[in-house]
């Protein structure tokens, strides 16, 4: 199996029956055995193809003389990672990404579309500059779309909430950035710059969060220096910013903090570390096979303060109503913010995330219920939606008059709750809003 054979395969999957990339990634190339230059190569041409997907069709309509809704569901993959290749892989000449296409036409695709694909691709590799020049030549909503292959309707979500040019810059950033990966310094078994010096020139300290360390470049975790001593594990620059704000400062030793949907743990480990392990944290969340990855990092990590345990975010535990110090509320969202890392996060309707912001609403106001007066919450999402950011905090503010916003998180000098924007700060677009019950 080579690696384009993997990626036309993978592809196809991935779209045409919905299989998550990041697990289609990582079987193959476990089941492949894909090492050194062709694990490279297939996870750039796999990833890449999702990523651009609208930008390739696009193109495809553009050189097609068949309508792309006609086209036969692998040869239109097999234009995609063709074309991917031709358009934004500059080491792959295009004669090579052609004559290998076509060769895998012949060995997956019906016969009498052998030519056709050559056709096409050859008749790009052609007009590389033209078909560029068509796309900035769209209007609107339409040419933010296919340049950045994100859909409209995510960047009219965006153009709703923050303008047109706020969401023209959110998604040239997503279209232009490299995903990379960024660690959470574990500071009660080693410092930041001690670590940093440990792994050397693929790592450099964060500016936004002091306990962050950004890689230079994707790496086998596992690998990495300190992972089996358990002196980091990985967590975006803006998760770590909310999870700064419960600290020795804001809750007392042995105080008690709940994590309501706590997998896979980031927020819940970042709480413990930043209370030296002497609290009590519960973390809770509603999948109950997902439970594993908070006790295994806990245990790999050295931390003792975490109890876990299953429950619906939605229904409150009675025993622990008015007994938090903190409570973190990091919701389910539409993810909107993440998407440089998770492409396929992008093809996801968005009919599908409108009854987010009622699930969000049900469990801050579950989760309000275990502060003690004085008690704080840090409500939290990964996505980039007034609906589910702004307005669920507002509305909830309304409703319940004993709560307020805290004063002392300030960001972008905003105070109480702000929007992390990844073309701004360079991370993944984040919201955070701290609560506090008077």
């Amino acid at each position: 199996m080579t690696p384009r054979q993997a990626a036309l395969l993978s592809v196809n999957s991935s779209i045409g029956n919905g299989k998550y990339t990041n697990i289609e990634l990582s079987s193959v190339i476990k089941k492949y055995k894909f090492q050194g230059l062709d694990k490279s190569f297939f996870t750039a041409l796999f990833y890449g193809t999702v990523e651009k997907m609208l930008t390739l069709d696009y193109c495809i309509e553009k050189l097609s003389s068949v309508k792309p809704e006609k086209i036969d569901n692998m040869v239109m993959c097999l234009l995609r990672i063709g074309l991917y290749q031709i358009l934004f892989m500059d080491k792959v000449p295009d004669s090579a990404a052609v004559n290998e296409s076509v060769e895998l036409a012949k060995r997956y695709c019906p016969k009498s579309s052998v030519g056709y694909v050559n056709a096409v691709l050859r008749t790009a590799s052609r007009n590389k500059e033209k078909l560029f020049k068509l796309m900035m030549s769209e209007k609107g909503l339409r040419k933010i779309s296919v340049m950045s292959s994100i859909p409209e309707d995510i960047i009219k979500c965006w153009q709703d909430s923050y303008g047109e040019e706020k969401a023209a810059k959110i998604a040239s950033y997503f279209a232009n950035c490299t995903p990379y990966l960024t660690l959470r310094t574990n500071t009660c078994k080693i410092t930041r710059e001690r670590l940093l010096d440990s792994l050397g020139n693929i790592a450099k300290a964060s500016f936004l969060v002091p306990s962050a360390i950004r890689l230079s470049g994707s790496f086998p975790i596992e690998d990495l220096y300190g992972f089996n001593e358990g002196l980091f594990f990985v967590q975006d620059e803006a998760s770590q910013l909310a999870s700064s704000f419960i600290n020795k400062d804001s809750v007392p030793e042995g105080g008690i903090v709940i994590d309501v949907c706590a997998c896979p743990g980031g927020k819940s480990f970042s709480a413990a570390i930043n209370l030296e392990d002497k609290a009590k944290i519960y973390s809770r969340d509603l999948h109950e096979n997902k439970l594993s990855l908070i006790e295994s990092g806990a245990k790999r990590l050295g931390i003792t303060c975490i109890e876990i345990s299953a429950r619906d975010a939605r229904i409150p535990d009675e025993a622990l109503i008015g007994k938090a110090d903190a409570v973190i509320c990091d919701v389910p969202c539409s993810g909107l913010g993440v998407i440089a890392k998770k492409a396929d996060i992008r093809y996801k309707p968005l009919s599908e995330t409108k009854r987010l912001p009622e699930i969000q609403k049900a469990i801050l106001e579950t989760a309000s219920k275990y502060l003690k007066p004085g008690g704080f919450l840090i409500y939290s999402t990964c996505t980039l939606s007034k609906s589910e950011n702004e307005d669920v905090v507002k509305g909830f503010l309304e409703n319940n008059k004993d709560f307020c916003l805290s004063d002392d998180i300030i960001i972008d000098g905003k105070h109480g709750m702000a929007t992390i924007f990844p073309d701004e700060h360079l991370t993944d677009g984040f919201f955070v809003a701290k609560i506090i019950k008077k």
